[in-house]
């Protein structure tokens, strides 16, 4: 279908240019569609990027971040977001390159900001006073500081990876190494 086509050209040109670089045009070309089937279907660049964050929102939310109920630890919560953000990586690397590359973006419109930011503010805050029961986050830790380690952590690391080889199988090794970094940074 000629739509799934545009947005994964859309979600590789991100991926390799930024949203500040990615424009119709570019889009048009990476998808082989004109301009006006395009237009068709959306009024502009912000309106498709919209619709595929929106789509992959729903995604992340049901598959990643909101399982949080099941969790006793601060160490379990970060194990099974950074398990569940690589078996997405590994269903579909240009899905999981997507998200990961829109998380670490700091030229995102503010209306890209502002939806991540009402997203990930619950789970930091449950995340927080889960470390805080627990033991597991010591007292000098903000919300800035979780965000910065058990997010930027495991999305740059899929850049990474996924950039060096876009086959690229993430591990159960992996998730461990990688949870066990970021807990080990917070003691």
């Amino acid at each position: 279908m000629k739509i799934e086509k545009i947005k994964k050209a859309v979600m590789e040109i991100i991926c390799e240019h930024g949203y500040d670089h990615t424009s119709i045009a570019l889009i048009c070309e990476k998808s082989g569609v004109s301009s006006g089937y395009l237009y068709r279907y959306y009024n502009g660049k912000d309106e498709l990027i919209q619709d595929i964050i929106n789509t992959n929102m729903e995604e992340i939310k049901d598959r990643i971040l909101y399982n949080s109920e099941a969790n006793k630890t601060v160490y379990e919560y970060l194990f099974n977001i950074v398990d569940r953000l690589f078996e997405l990586a590994n269903t579909d690397p240009i899905i999981g390159k997507f998200i990961a590359k829109q998380a670490q973006e700091t030229n995102n419109p503010q209306w890209l900001r502002d939806m991540k930011d009402m997203e990930i503010d619950k789970l930091i805050n449950d995340i927080l006073i889960l470390g805080r029961e627990t033991g597991e986050i010591d007292a000098q830790y903000n919300r800035n500081d979780i965000e910065l380690l058990f997010f930027t952590l495991p999305f740059r690391y899929i850049l990474l990876e996924l950039t060096k080889d876009e086959l690229k199988r993430f591990t159960k090794k992996e998730v461990i190494k990688l949870t066990e970094m970021c807990m080990k940074a917070i003691k």
